[in-house]
């Protein structure tokens, strides 16, 4: 069923005309239902919406407290007080009047893209009077009035272009327990503008995409007194002050909490402004003028707004030394806490590429800090200076982050103790994540005292892996309180970027020159040790003799690479190897293989394995921890023992050899990778891990 939520206040003027027009609404085959939400109108559009109660199926709500973000959520209490389900929310306004089968496309959109959570439709302009040519010449008319662009084509769309009038999210969001910023958005007096691109852009950081639906259209009416200088410079200081909401700290050097470059475009923009003024140049005196109502709602909002609600500060660190899957989970992770209502903030360490790594993250408005106390617990040389540095410089760096409460990524067995051990020092509480799985270890007379105290604090602990969890529980348990809370969280996998594509596998393998016909297996992993590569070459070369079409696609680089090139050549295999080096798109890749191959000798979780799994390849792995946590009982892979090089090689020529089991197999990992390593599964797991340890 689809749901229409709407806020109104004093819509008298306007609701007769959008209400008709819902009258003669086409219904979508699951049908549908509109709730409006009075928020403490005091004219007649009470008796009004009671009016149109018997021609439309129709609720009503009354919520006395001013802003509209307020009453939208209000709206959505009562449509979630009911039977869950895989309804779509659609979102509009009280001036907003929409086409016959406005529900219709909407509904078709959601059930033809079924990867996608947001959905935004066409809004045109119903002008309240004839149009004054300086608006259509001067004004940003999707800004100020809420117009969509006219060449916006139907497809993915940025989350950020999907605006209030004509949007629609999946009603699953709201089950766990997504709602809007109740700080900003219209409201009594002045307000900061952006409170739905705010929602979109965190569902949009948080990895759940947007469609854009051309056929779905309404008519956005803009009233008289929206046409005047006055109006639209007010809306462009609405739009500075939700812009500062919405900006992500730390990407430009600051003076005051502004970025530096916004003081010298704000002369500038003066200065302009005074030389229209003598040149008698009324255009550019009015661009200047929205510039400078621009620059000061940011600052405005910098310096006197309020905060946005915040459920906790969370600073998510880990002690690392390269950008793995680890750090990457990370992110996300500060994405999904972001996107519940918590402050995520990510402490990194300096390793080879972070400060690249960091500024992608920070053009994602996630917060980045640098966090790198000296290893206490995780070097033995040095240790008793490095306590005495952490203690005189550290503490002090972490006190000033402000969180409430710090998680720890433990990668290796004491790797991140040290923070953990800091945190407790300033009495902060702490979550621990573990991403491997790791042989027990003895701790001596310098370790006792101080895992004691670092773990004094530790609220909860999840492991990627059922296996990851109990190996650092055999390890830290003695150090554990009883009523800790510990759960297995696994990796995720975006299902709507990683998907079978046909164009995809056509496109990638002209790219490498390859036949479309022949046999590609291929691993996305590091060129290291652990993966064994060579172990791949030697299954290459034994499978040749009964597919000799057949190719090894190597996507990564690491240590082994000049090792691994040379002895490709020596097997002679060299020509039917692709070294794709690091790439940033696997998703483009992975529809290319007919299997995937992960032989490590170990592995913390094996991402690759469920990106496969998305893409519709049957994956192979070795039955190790991390990997068994991933394919056992699973209907989409297959799991080899780790030194029989023989079987390896057996069951994979069967798989080569039976493209029916092949496409039997991918269609069923699909579905697992959906419902077990779904971002949305994965987020709603964090949330619930998170609820009550703050």
């Amino acid at each position: 069923m689809l749901t229409v939520l709407m806020a109104t206040f004093n819509g008298v003027s306007t609701l007769p005309k959008v209400l008709e027009a819902y009258c003669r609404l086409i219904a979508p085959p699951t049908g549908w239902r509109m709730i409006i939400a009075d928020n403490g109108s005091t004219d007649g559009t009470r008796l009004l919406i009671e009016h149109y109660a018997s021609r439309l199926p129709l609720q009503y709500v009354f919520e006395p407290r001013r802003g509209k973000n307020v009453a939208l959520n209000s709206a959505l209490g009562l449509a979630l007080d009911g039977v869950g389900g895989d309804g779509l929310f659609v979102f509009t306004d009280d001036d907003a009047t929409p086409e016959p089968d406005w529900l219709q496309q909407l509904a078709e959109a959601a059930r033809r893209q079924t990867d996608y959570a947001i959905f935004a439709g066409v809004i045109v302009a119903d002008w309240g009077m004839p149009v004054p040519a300086w608006i259509k010449r001067l004004v940003p008319l999707g800004l100020t009035f809420g117009i969509t662009p006219p060449d916006v084509a139907e497809g993915p769309v940025f989350p950020g272009l999907v605006w209030g009038a004509n949007m629609a999210i999946r009603r699953q969001l709201f089950d766990n327990g997504l709602r809007f910023d109740e700080s900003i958005g219209p409201a009594a007096g002045a307000y900061a503008m952006g409170s739905e691109t705010q929602l979109t852009r965190r569902l949009g950081d948080a990895g759940h995409q947007a469609w854009f639906c051309r056929g779905a259209r309404v008519a956005h009416f803009i009233r008289p007194n929206q046409m005047t200088p006055g109006w639209v410079l007010e809306r462009a200081r609405r739009f500075g002050r939700g812009k500062y909401r919405q900006e992500c700290p730390g990407r430009f050097p600051e003076w005051f909490g502004v970025p530096r470059w916004m003081f010298s475009r704000y002369v500038i923009e003066l200065f302009s402004l005074v030389s229209a003024r003598v040149r008698r140049d009324s255009d550019g005196i009015f661009l200047h003028r929205w510039e400078l109502a621009y620059l000061r709602g940011y600052v405005h909002e910098a310096w006197r707004g309020s905060p946005p609600p915040s459920t906790g500060k969370i600073l998510i660190t880990s002690y690392s030394g390269e950008l793995g899957g680890m750090e990457l989970r990370m992110a996300q992770e500060a994405q999904f806490l972001r996107a519940g209502g918590f402050d995520g903030v990510l402490g990194i360490r300096p390793f080879p590429r972070s400060d690249i790594w960091a500024n992608d993250l920070r053009e994602r408005r996630l917060p980045v800090v640098r966090f790198a106390p000296p290893p206490v617990l995780e070097q033995w040389r040095w240790r008793r200076l490095n306590k005495v540095r952490a203690l005189l410089g550290s503490v002090r760096v972490l006190r000033r982050f402000r969180a409430d409460l710090v998680h720890v990524a433990f990668c290796w067995n004491t790797y991140g103790a040290t923070a953990l051990w800091l945190a407790g020092r300033c009495g902060l509480p702490t979550v621990i994540s573990v991403h491997n799985t790791f042989p027990l270890c003895e701790f001596g007379r310098w370790h006792h005292p101080l895992l004691q105290e670092a773990f004094a604090a530790v609220r909860g602990i999840y492991g990627a892996t059922e296996s990851a969890l109990q190996h650092f529980l055999a390890l830290y348990r003695p150090y554990l309180r009883q009523d800790i809370r510990l759960a297995v969280i696994p990796n995720c996998v975006d299902t709507a970027r990683f998907r079978p594509s046909f164009e995809l596998r056509a496109a990638t393998r002209l790219h490498w020159g390859v036949p479309l016909d022949a046999m590609v297996i291929g691993a996305v992993a590091r060129l290291s040790p652990q993966k064994r590569p060579e172990a791949l070459l030697a299954l290459l070369c034994t499978l040749r003799e009964d597919f000799p079409t057949l190719h090894l696609v190597l996507a990564g680089t690491g240590p082994l690479e000049d090792e691994v090139r040379k002895l490709a050549i020596a097997l002679g295999v060299a020509p039917f190897v692709i070294f794709t080096g690091y790439q940033d798109h696997i998703e483009k890749i992975m529809p290319a293989l007919d299997v995937h191959l992960l032989l490590s000798r170990r592995e913390g979780f094996g991402i690759a394995t469920i990106e496969a799994m998305a893409c519709g390849v049957p994956a192979v792995a070795t039955a190790v921890p991390g990997n068994t946590d991933v394919l056992s009982g699973s209907e989409g892979g297959v799991l080899v023992p780790l030194d029989d090089d023989h079987e390896v090689a057996r069951v994979v020529a069967g798989l080569l050899a039976d493209p029916d089991r092949r496409a039997s197999m991918g269609v069923q990992g699909r579905a697992e990778a959906i419902r077990r390593f779904s971002t949305v599964r994965v987020q709603a797991l964090v949330q619930e891990f998170y609820d009550g340890l703050l």
